[in-house]
């Protein structure tokens, strides 16, 4: 293990905009990521392109707006506009409520067993299924301006990852569920429509075509390689970053758990965290499934929660408290389904993404007309700058 406290001692020759003086990267590149099967260009030169337009969204920072705003439905004291509490977490401090404006209808018990190739129709181009399962909503705090970046230790992090594992543990509990999504919107360049710090949790009966899609990258990976693609994304950037290394794009590491910024970043300060620890086949280390977010143990979520708070702060910190998205990309319901004939542990790893939204254009004709994503940020150098935002007490 390489302690954190060696993070900051790795140095950058990272210039205006990103730039890493070096002859492999003094033009444009094009990378490529195993993980999300995605080309990316990186052209740090398109840092300096004329700009006439302007974003004219408002940014509403947190530690500008009041503890508790009236009309606020999550507000502490506003318990009576929300529906009933689904999971308490220390003391009430963390709640976890259906949403009153649900994507999927909450499962019931005319579908609980059901299963969701049943309804398919084999003989038309046009299919559907009932849209059942659970959409809830996990209040992080009963304070409208809390922020997991600012809060003074760990605890709020720690807190919702026991939200999404407890709450996921409950949705298996019906027979119909096959994938979980457990996210947050942060800002409302990242798609938030309230302000009041809170997350979600999506409980389908299909498997959504974006976990299915890196399942089967991270496979077809392991077919031809004969290793897991996310074993070899670990020891290669830890390789890199223990020879301290210009070029790591580690952000910090703990036994159990890296952050890097990935190899071909779709956008500028990415950030990935996953866990270290191997599983084999069938075979899982300590009765915990990597591939699995909701096998994980009370030590490992702590640990955890130790790193993704360090990123979120060093990303606060470096960014000016950004708008972003939080993933946590996990397998299908092991033993359901299609994934009964599948050991994921084998080849797929559940982990974190944290995507900053740093303004419009992000996604314009270039990238939806070639599905390339344009990066005019080297990782190298956001991972860089990302460890010296060191904690600052």
């Amino acid at each position: 293990m390489t302690p954190s406290g060696s993070l900051h001692r790795i140095s950058s020759r990272c210039g205006a905009h990103g730039r890493l003086f070096s002859t492999a990267h003094s033009g444009a590149v094009l990378r490529f990521e195993e993980m999300t099967g995605t080309w990316v260009v990186f052209s740090s030169g398109r840092s300096d392109r004329p700009k006439q337009t302007i974003d004219t969204s408002l940014k509403t920072r947190l530690s500008e707006l009041p503890d508790y705003v009236k009309d606020c439905p999550f507000c502490s004291g506003n318990e009576h506009l929300m529906p009933n509490v689904l999971l308490s977490i220390n003391n009430n401090s963390m709640r976890v409520v259906p949403n009153k404006f649900p994507a999927v209808a909450p499962l019931d018990n005319q579908f609980q067993h059901h299963e969701s190739q049943q309804f398919l129709d084999q003989n038309v181009v046009n299919n559907e299924v009932p849209a059942v399962g659970f959409h809830e909503v996990v209040i992080e705090r009963p304070e409208h301006n809390d922020h997991i970046a600012t809060s003074p230790d760990t605890s709020m992090a720690r807190d919702l990852l026991m939200a999404f594992r407890e709450r996921g543990r409950t949705h298996r509990e019906f027979d119909a569920i096959e994938h979980s999504v457990f996210f947050k919107n942060h800002g409302s360049t990242a798609g938030a429509s309230l302000v009041h710090p809170h997350s979600q949790i999506v409980s389908t009966p299909v498997v959504p075509v974006e976990a299915q899609r890196l399942q089967s990258l991270a496979l077809e990976y392991f077919r031809r390689n004969r290793v897991s693609l996310y074993q070899q994304i670990v020891e290669e950037e830890l390789r890199i970053f223990q020879n301290m290394n210009q070029k790591s794009r580690v952000v910090d590491v703990t036994e159990n758990f890296l952050a890097v910024v990935p190899y071909a970043s779709p956008g500028p300060y990415v950030i990935t965290i996953l866990p270290r620890f191997d599983c084999t086949g069938t075979e899982v280390e300590n009765g915990v499934d990597c591939s699995d977010f909701v096998s994980m143990t009370d030590d490992l979520l702590e640990e955890c929660a130790d790193i993704l708070y360090s990123c979120l702060r060093r990303l606060h910190r470096r960014l000016d408290e950004p708008c972003f998205n939080l993933v946590v990309q996990t397998a299908p319901v092991p033993n359901r389904g299609v994934q009964a004939s599948l050991h994921s542990s084998a080849f797929f790893r559940w982990h974190i993404r944290i995507t900053p939204r740093l303004g419009a254009g992000a996604m314009a004709g270039f990238e939806l007309g070639s599905g390339f994503f344009s990066n005019s940020h080297l990782p190298e150098c956001d991972a860089a700058e990302l460890r010296g935002a060191v904690e600052q007490h």
